[in-house]
């Protein structure tokens, strides 16, 4: 009884020292407000009108919280206004509608009401005029702040603890403090990417190249230097250069050689000199590029038909001649242990898994995509027993990797429509499903985002951040207004 009792007077008190206005006060001096947001005012208007219906749900239940319990979770809403300078007519044609952001902070309900009112630049007079209400406590002008104990020998929830528990970092609270950085940097860059594009388009068709592509952490400035660079070195040398890289792709990155998907590799570290010496010497790499099916073959056959991948890792590029020694050792390896292969894996066939040479070192795992990754330093008995222990397991994951990645096509598409993003990318450790998950969030609250996020480059990552040209990442698991 004793702790309902107190319970019920820390709430009274914070209750007639916040509260210095009344329900019928705080709605004489919200209506005009009321007349500019109105959901009734949009009715040309559809989508405008959803997002100030569900705007004023929870700006009412913010301020019936204030009133009740004197405390409310931070927030934010969106309100679109319509202007009253013009008619109907001339308002449905140019769709004059600009939209406002109002923080919802303050515990003190005539503050937040003053910074509704101001946040839309409308008059605050009639609030001035409504003297303050003397309070029962007197000089108390804050709730009373318990000791720890207190709450820990009573049960009583600690309002502070609360309050800082329930600061999550959003979606839109994040994009509105970044958007402005991003489309800065954005500006900053075009005239760069216009260049890349164009020296792009004029190497591509004078050569005959499949593709150009860039290939490391460097952002798109130094991208433009190397493509100058070698645009220079082409112009001196069209018939030699163009004989070597027709048909071919051509990639910067931070090594040089010819890589495992036989495409042409340049190092940004390298001046013109170097480059030119690789490109003479790459038919000399021809050879090697022939001899990787025949072995990937042969390892193939060794492990029971089972599939050998070469999958692109970002800024990672790994060469051909390298990729020969890893499957030789690897194969050297296995064949030393065809009679451990014949008792763990027996005659099965295997030609449903995939299995990738990663390295020459590192761990043997099964990938989240359903890969074996099998590096080649590896004795061929542990391979041999990692695939008979989780062959059902890789089986499983790559099925629902299939269906994963035809529906990971769909939504990525739709979402690109829905919020007229120029470009949605992700980072290489963002599997289909989380995609997936990502971008059907993105698609259904596309209402919040669209007005920001129109012709902005999105990547799906780990964590929130504003490249360098302008480009936004955000986590595959973003947490929106709703989820709160």
């Amino acid at each position: 009884m004793l702790r309902s009792l107190i319970h019920r007077l820390r709430y009274r008190i914070v209750y007639t020292i916040v509260r210095s206005l009344s329900t019928q006060e705080t709605a004489n001096a919200l209506r005009p407000f009321y007349f500019i947001v109105h959901p009734d005012l949009f009715g040309q208007f559809p989508r405008e009108r959803n997002v100030n219906e569900e705007s004023l749900k929870k700006l009412h239940e913010y301020l019936s919280s204030l009133q009740k319990t004197g405390s409310a979770r931070p927030t934010n809403v969106l309100f679109y206004v319509r202007p009253q300078d013009e008619s109907k007519d001339e308002l449905k044609k140019s769709r004059n509608l600009k939209s406002v952001n109002i923080a919802l902070s303050s515990r003190n309900l005539k503050t937040t009401v003053q910074n509704i009112l101001s946040t839309c630049g409308l008059p605050v007079d009639y609030l001035k005029s409504i003297p303050e209400k003397a309070t029962k406590t007197g000089a108390l002008k804050q709730p009373i702040k318990w000791h720890p104990s207190f709450y820990a020998a009573t049960g009583i929830k600690n309002p502070e603890e609360a309050t800082h528990q329930e600061i999550i970092l959003t979606f839109r609270s994040w994009l509105r403090r970044n958007i402005d950085e991003s489309r800065l940097r954005t500006t900053a860059v075009k005239d760069i990417q216009d260049d890349i594009i164009r020296i792009c388009d004029s190497l591509t068709s004078s050569i005959g190249l499949a593709d150009i592509r860039w290939d490391s952490v460097w952002w798109s400035a130094h991208f433009r230097g190397c493509l100058k660079g070698f645009y220079r070195m082409y112009k001196e040398h069209p018939d030699r250069i163009g004989a070597v890289l027709r048909g071919r792709t051509l990639v910067f990155s931070n090594n040089s050689g010819v890589s495992l998907h036989g495409e042409i590799v340049l190092s940004i570290e390298d001046v013109p000199t170097h480059w030119m010496k690789l490109l003479m010497n790459v038919r000399a790499y021809d050879a090697v590029l022939e001899r990787l099916p025949y072995m990937e073959k042969k390892l193939s056959e060794l492990l029971n038909d089972i599939q050998i991948v070469r999958r692109k890792r970002h800024h990672h590029i790994m060469m051909a001649e390298e990729y020969e020694l890893l499957l030789n050792k690897l194969l050297n390896s296995l064949r030393r242990c065809q009679d451990i292969a014949k008792t763990n894996l027996f005659e099965e066939d295997l030609s449903h898994l995939e299995l990738v040479v990663e390295g020459e070192s590192g761990p043997l795992a099964l990938s989240s995509t359903g890969q074996f990754l099998v590096p080649a330093s590896i004795p061929g008995s542990l391979v041999i027993d990692c695939i008979a222990k989780h062959k059902d397991q890789a089986h499983l994951i790559l099925r629902e990797i299939l269906g994963s990645l035809q529906n990971e096509e769909v939504v990525v598409q739709r979402c690109l429509e829905d919020l007229q993003l120029s470009s949605l990318t992700k980072d290489e450790n963002i599997t289909p499903q989380q995609m997936v998950r990502c971008c059907q969030k993105l698609s259904h609250e596309a209402w919040m985002f669209e007005a920001w996020l129109t012709n902005t480059r999105l990547r799906v990552s780990h964590y929130y951040s504003v490249m360098q040209d302008g480009e936004i990442c955000i986590p595959w698991d973003w947490v929106g207004d709703t989820n709160l």
